[in-house]
């Protein structure tokens, strides 16, 4: 090598770890933690699972704190991994959860140059019927992150993982037991006065469906109400929450809804978006209002408002405040955010 290429190649070189360098500190200027994907292999045939490695890092000089519930700490319980087969989005069949408050406990706290890694039988969590090109990201959709005053700090997220994936049959579940006739009631491993409790929440739910649809239907511009739970009045996005509520107030009042109790988790409830209508319901729920902020008729509309034949709404942020601050924020993603819908219809404080 003579000279000349030799230093070409130095100051390509120093180049490169410049730019390392600097990608690294505004990582650490920014509170960001730094997280990857990666797999054993890249090819996967019909037979083998797919086992995601997630590893998260915290590269800044003082502690972060991560919400576990937008981890795999515990197994996937949100859409946390956008994936994609080709172009086409492929569905996440895991559960989702309506959630109490986070405590200490539902934190991880990750050190300065500290790491986490967890495995994601990605399977488990995915529809992996089809063959192809399976593209694969991270990508928390609520604010996970948290600095040292408890301060939101931004989502989790990472470049794409490529892997070519033979399609497999999906993932077998526990069957749950038949659907009743269409508007009634079935229960699972609940007693008799949980039962009782139950149908009084259901003829909740109805209550505030068809009076949040009611109301909706009677307005065309933004009230008070609904802008503080939809934000800014907007023809297209008033639209998708009228055909929500529509869809929501059908379904509790038309629907065959399997109760099941066996839930011991500290959360409200939860259901699978595309096995309508079962829902689970957990400790919280037990301890919740029949009706009011964070009741257990409030509950029903947002498990219902979760199935993908109903309204197909996601968990982007949990509790009042957060809702609120997403309506102002980011419109577009409270017209899809479970609470929202469940806080307009309960509308406590209410607001004309």
């Amino acid at each position: 090598m003579n000279r000349k290429i030799f230093g070409i190649f130095v100051i390509f070189t120093l180049i490169i770890a410049l730019l390392i360098t600097a990608g690294e500190a505004r990582a650490s200027a920014n509170g960001s933690p730094l997280v990857s994907l990666s797999a054993d292999q890249a090819k996967y045939s019909a037979a083998q699972d797919v086992l995601i490695t997630a590893t998260i890092s915290n590269p800044t000089g003082h502690s972060l704190r991560i919400l576990k519930w937008f981890t795999p700490a515990d197994g996937l319980e949100e859409p946390i991994l956008k994936v994609s087969v080709n172009g086409r989005s492929v569905s996440y069949t895991g559960a989702v959860y309506k959630r109490p408050a986070p405590t200490g406990s539902d934190y991880i706290t990750l050190k300065s140059g500290e790491s986490v890694t967890f495995t994601i039988p990605l399977g488990e969590y995915y529809d992996l019927s089809a063959t192809g090109r399976y593209e694969i990201a991270y990508a928390a959709a609520s604010p996970a992150l948290f600095n040292e005053k408890g301060k939101a700090v931004e989502t989790l997220s990472s470049s794409k993982l490529v892997l070519e994936i033979k399609g497999r049959s999906p993932k077998v579940k526990p069957t749950p037991p038949p659907p009743p006739p269409d508007g009634g009631s079935s229960f699972t491993s609940c007693s008799v006065t949980q039962q009782a409790i139950l149908n009084n929440a259901r003829e909740g739910a109805i209550q505030y469906a068809s009076g949040a649809d009611a109301y909706l239907q009677r307005i065309n511009s933004g009230t008070e109400r609904y802008v503080e739970w939809f934000g800014v009045f907007d023809s297209s996005r008033y639209n998708i929450v009228a055909d929500h509520f529509v869809a929501i107030d059908d379904a509790w009042v038309n629907a065959g809804v399997n109760f099941d109790c066996k839930c011991k988790q500290p959360y409200y409830a939860y259901v699978y978006p595309d096995k309508p209508y079962y829902i689970y319901l957990c400790k919280v729920f037990w301890q919740a209002p029949l009706t009011g902020t964070d009741s257990q008729a409030g509950t029903l509309i947002h498990e219902m408002s979760h199935f993908n034949v109903v309204a197909q709404t996601d968990d982007y942020v949990y509790g009042q405040t957060g809702a609120i601050n997403l309506a102002i924020t980011n419109p577009a993603q409270a017209i899809m955010n479970a609470d929202n819908h469940e806080y307009f219809a309960e509308n406590n404080p209410a607001l004309p």
